[in-house]
């Protein structure tokens, strides 16, 4: 019993370890990429398409308390995955964008669809 429980333990650090290295992977941020500071700024915009554009604009034309445009061929950190947005790292800093403004770092793991795997 006692070793049964050892395994459960080293199993469950192990797939801990398994996960952070997967979640945590290098990307860039393609052109033009819109970024939020707030994750429920994003929530609310991830939810409508036409939102989303219509914020995406306003943010070009002069950024918001909570999102801005974001220079191209900026190396980032990604950290979630949500259902229609992004968690990443920047300088320290936590940020959201969606998923068409990511690009995965080809030599990196794939990560939940987003690296460009072509050859």
């Amino acid at each position: 019993m006692h070793a049964i429980s050892r395994y459960c333990a080293l199993a469950t650090v192990l797939a801990c370890i398994t996960f952070t290295a997967q979640a945590e992977q290098a990307a860039t941020l393609l052109q033009a990429a819109h970024v939020c500071t707030d994750e429920s700024e994003t929530q609310r915009l991830a939810i409508n398409e036409q939102l989303r554009e219509m914020a995406k604009a306003l943010a070009e034309f002069k950024p918001t308390t909570f999102c801005f445009i974001m220079q191209p061929s900026i190396a980032i950190v990604l950290l979630e995955q949500g259902e229609s947005y992004v968690k990443f790292s920047h300088d320290t800093k936590i940020m959201y964008t969606f998923p068409e403004y990511v690009h995965a770092d080809n030599d990196a793991n794939v990560f939940a669809g987003l690296a460009d795997n072509t050859p």
